[in-house]
């Protein structure tokens, strides 16, 4: 295997974490972290959670009191939140760019293998080969460097501008539950299989969360004229 192929086939591996952006939806790039610890916090708990509520209800009728639940999908709000939109893209255009960085590089290095192909049975001087090839060597713990410091950065960009909104949307839910009496609201993608719609609560989230947005973003709300429609201007009357 020549050396430009084997550089090649490291860069997949160290930013192997960077490849699998393009086909990640968006609520992958935000909240990445966030949904693997619900994962296995909430399945865990979801069997327990339950039998607790059956528990619960059939003791309501006798303590006369009101048991009321909502659930959430936490995916779809963060799928369709319009700040988390713009995150991703955010991430998509770092990626993309990280991405082009290193195919320069490798084609760069590719051109270097290919030199020393077609020098190597002419050059006289072994001193020049074993240059040439500390060149390339070079170049090939350049590409990884690269991949690695730009990971990296994605990462601490990811957290950085994720991780608000992870916390606006929990604080959302937190208010909702205390101010309109929820006795408890869950996670409706990895504990329920079926819900009755009176209780799902994501609709509302999406639009307090969006209707917010567009408070804060009045001019990416400005309406653009459809295509195939022309302003119409008003002809010079005559007299």
């Amino acid at each position: 295997m020549k050396p430009y192929e084997i550089a090649s086939k490291s860069i997949s591996r160290t930013v192997q974490n960077v490849e699998l952006f393009n086909n990640m939806i968006p609520v992958s790039l935000v909240m990445e972290e966030y949904m693997i610890h619900q994962k296995r916090c909430k399945l865990i708990i979801g069997v327990v959670i339950f039998y607790c509520l059956m528990i619960f209800n059939s003791t309501v009728v006798f303590a006369q009191t009101t048991f009321k639940i909502g659930v959430v999908d936490t995916q779809k709000v963060v799928d369709e939140y319009k700040k988390a939109k713009e995150v991703d893209g955010i991430l998509r255009t770092a990626v993309e760019r990280l991405r082009e960085e290193l195919k320069q590089i490798d084609d760069e290095l590719r051109q270097m293998q290919e030199k020393l192909d077609k020098q190597r049975l002419f050059l006289d001087n072994e001193q020049k080969e074993l240059q040439m090839r500390n060149e390339i060597r070079l170049k090939q713990e350049e590409i990884r460097d690269r991949a690695e410091r730009g990971q990296e950065s994605i990462d601490e960009k990811r957290k950085e501008l994720g991780e608000p909104i992870i916390k606006e949307i929990e604080e959302l839910i937190k208010k909702i539950g205390i101010e309109e009496g929820f006795s408890i609201i869950l996670e409706k993608g990895l504990i329920t299989l079926y819900v009755d719609p009176k209780y799902d609560l994501t609709d509302r989230l999406l639009k307090i969360l969006n209707d917010k947005y567009d408070k804060e973003h009045p001019e990416q709300k400005q309406e653009t004229p459809k295509e195939g429609t022309v302003e119409k201007k008003e002809e010079p009357k005559t007299k």
